[in-house]
């Protein structure tokens, strides 16, 4: 099996089991809160950091399925060659150097975030708001793994 293929496998697998998790969460939460009048800070930011990771790790499972947005109302009326050429002129300028602006602009913010090992600024919330920000290097990783991928096949 290609390298490819198992970073999409695993991130499939994780992005499908944080969907399955939020939603558990979101149904504790929901119960919690309006049957007992209890509510508890870290099963929100719980939800909202599972959403981020599957949004984030989503992108790239989208872009492996060509699922992405894109003006399919122009390029579906474009010839096949025409349209391979847009897509690697779009990887090449666009793609692969906004993955290595995301990695570079966000290593000091990331850095900083594990020095100080950061955690939620809300009482009772999570203590691991440095994995959520580690997170946009994963992101970045994922989608220039694909654009690598998607240039060799074209």
């Amino acid at each position: 099996m290609k390298y490819t293929q198992k970073v999409n496998n695993y991130t499939k697998y994780f992005t499908v089991n944080f969907f399955y998790l939020m939603f558990v969460v979101v149904l504790i939460n929901i119960v919690l809160r309006y049957l007992f009048n209890i509510n508890y800070i870290f099963l929100q930011e719980l939800v909202m950091y599972m959403h981020a990771f599957i949004f984030l790790f989503g992108v790239s499972l989208c872009m492996n399925d060509d699922a992405h947005v894109r003006i399919d109302i122009i390029s579906s009326k474009l010839d096949q060659g025409y349209r391979k050429l847009i897509d690697k002129i779009g990887l090449y300028t666009l793609v692969v150097p906004f993955c290595l602006f995301v990695f570079y602009e966000s290593t000091e913010m990331i850095t900083r975030s594990w020095v100080m090992l950061e955690g939620s600024s809300e009482p009772g919330g999570l203590p691991i708001v440095f994995l959520l920000k580690s997170s946009i290097y994963i992101f970045s990783f994922l989608i220039f793994v694909q654009a690598i991928e998607k240039l060799k096949n074209k």
